[in-house]
């Protein structure tokens, strides 16, 4: 193991460390290393990638079976506001708008994640991520469509509020 760079998500501290054995970078939460390890070889510092950028990715969608970039019509920091820096990697794209990458074990869940966000968005991938939403507007279109006009009356059939 090459030791590089610690780096902070804002809740966790991660060490990334090239893995000679896996020929690849890798990172490790550092409140789960065990024990220490005695000084090994030295090591000519390799070319690596942008630390914070690539803790955020392994730290974000990586870890799940579905990753989703996501071009989503509001700024970069109110979008921000809603993700922590633990469930999407958010990256200013400009003219107000800004590029989510994240991820999670559902599309499902994303779909509804993305909703939540409560402005426009363009899924850029994954493709099923593109059917789920396309799917789930038009399940909700027909619920809308459907509610329309109807009144909800409270259990024995009385409105709200009366006795």
């Amino acid at each position: 193991m090459e030791p590089y760079r610690l780096v902070s998500t804002g809740y966790r501290w991660y060490l990334m460390a090239f893995d000679v054995a896996r020929a690849g970078w890798r990172t490790f939460r550092v409140d789960r290393i065990i024990g220490s390890a005695e000084a090994g070889q030295r090591f000519v510092q390799r070319e690596a990638p942008d630390p914070a950028a690539f803790v955020a990715a392994a730290v974000t969608s990586a870890p799940y079976r579905y990753q989703a970039r996501v071009l989503v019509d509001a700024p970069a920091t109110v979008v921000a506001e809603r993700f922590s820096r633990t469930s999407g990697v958010v990256t200013d794209g400009g003219d107000g708008r800004c590029l989510l990458t994240t991820g999670a074990d559902s599309l499902e869940l994303l779909t509804f994640y993305l909703s939540a966000i409560g402005a426009d968005f363009t899924v850029l991938e994954p493709p099923e991520l593109i059917r789920d939403v396309g799917e789930t507007a038009d399940r909700l279109r027909r619920a809308a469509d459907r509610s329309v006009g109807t009144t909800a009356a409270s259990p024995g059939g009385r409105e709200p509020g009366q006795r």
